[in-house]
């Protein structure tokens, strides 16, 4: 004789929770950034252990690498967030590092010598400039109609002009590099030692973080940046400002250029004028964004996939330096790695456009 009665709330749950696991699983699988957290907790997790086992072929888990790599890792993070930012937005700015260089050369000029500005006042200043170069990029390219990588490309060979100016030695005549103490307040706030090898630039790095992922996940910005990205026409069909949102990424990325050229100039006491030449900064933080799954098309990306690409390729630079490598083969591997990246990407981008 069967039971006419229908099934329990205990049997009903037991039935809903496979589904729930699925969805859960689902959602991680389908995550933009998941690719890159995967990659950079295995290649990390290796590199350690390595370490740890052989210290002599490998330091890489000594407390005085370590302390490199929490201060170099958030200068390529924090540049690498404003250019993603950019980037989800549809948009490209290779003019980075050249205001990374500007801006702290603006900083030492003002504040020293017969300018003698306040400290406070030569910062503002510097940031300043950088927002009127994001500005001035964002103009050019949602006014005018010019191509951002175009725009920016004309910007980055105008800021170099102007480096290679307010740098010359006039003992030379060749750009030399500028010295930096902006005091011990700002050198701690910037760039102090925290505890062990854990600086300043980490507290930056997490804050900027945070920041960016709230204006792109928890704020209306985020929304219009990302249907700016993925889909203009649509975007201006309900009523996204997008020109407006366009020039507040590009000065968001410029903001994020000037306080990594700040952190990078209090890190080693001095501005280089190199930076803005054959760094390759630029590239460098749009390889990190593209690593980090965010679409070289626009309206897809996230901050942590950003940071953990910019972690990826600073770990990897660090390794290679370590076993006395040549440059060129990280060049190499950077070149490749993008490659790869912009491929994983737009077949991961397709499928959930299916």
């Amino acid at each position: 004789m069967s039971n006419s009665a229908g099934p329990t709330n205990a049997e009903l749950a037991a039935l809903r929770r496979p589904a729930a696991g699925n969805a859960t699983w689902r959602a991680l699988r389908n995550y933009q950034a998941i690719n890159i957290v995967v990659l950079v907790t295995l290649f990390l997790g290796f590199c350690t252990i390595y370490s740890l086992l052989y210290p002599e072929q490998l330091r890489f888990a000594s407390l005085g690498n370590l302390s490199v790599l929490s201060q170099q890792v958030p200068v390529t993070a924090i540049a690498a967030i404003g250019v993603g930012l950019l980037m989800i937005g549809g948009e490209f700015d290779i003019s980075v590092a050249g205001t990374f260089t500007l801006v702290p050369f603006i900083v030492a000029i003002t504040s020293a010598g017969s300018w003698g500005w306040p400290l406070w006042l030569a910062l503002l200043a510097g940031l300043a400039t950088a927002l009127l170069l994001g500005l001035m990029n964002g103009m050019i390219t949602t006014r005018l109609g010019i191509p951002s990588f175009i725009a920016t490309l004309g910007t980055m060979f105008f800021l170099r002009g102007v480096i290679r100016f307010v740098s010359i030695n006039p003992t030379t005549k060749q750009p030399d590099n500028i010295a930096f103490f902006p005091g011990d307040t700002l050198k701690a706030l910037l760039g102090g030692q925290i505890a062990g090898p854990i600086y300043a630039q980490i507290v930056w790095l997490l804050a900027v973080a945070g920041v960016g992922y709230l204006l792109l996940n928890r704020h209306r910005f985020g929304n219009h940046l990302l249907l700016t990205g993925g889909n203009r026409d649509a975007a201006i069909a309900v009523g996204v400002p997008v020109r407006n949102v366009k020039v507040t990424a590009f000065m968001l990325c410029a903001a994020t250029a000037a306080l990594a050229g700040l952190l990078q100039a209090v890190r080693i006491n001095q501005i280089e004028p190199s930076y803005a030449t054959i760094s390759g900064l630029e590239l460098k933080a749009i390889a990190a964004v593209v690593v980090g799954g965010t679409s070289l098309f626009g309206g897809r990306g996230a901050i942590l996939g950003i940071v953990l690409g910019a972690v990826l390729i600073e770990a990897v630079d660090n390794i290679l330096v370590l076993i006395s490598a040549p440059e060129t083969i990280f060049k190499g591997f950077l070149g490749a790695t993008t490659i790869l990246a912009v491929i994983l990407n737009t077949v991961i981008g397709r499928r959930a456009r299916r």
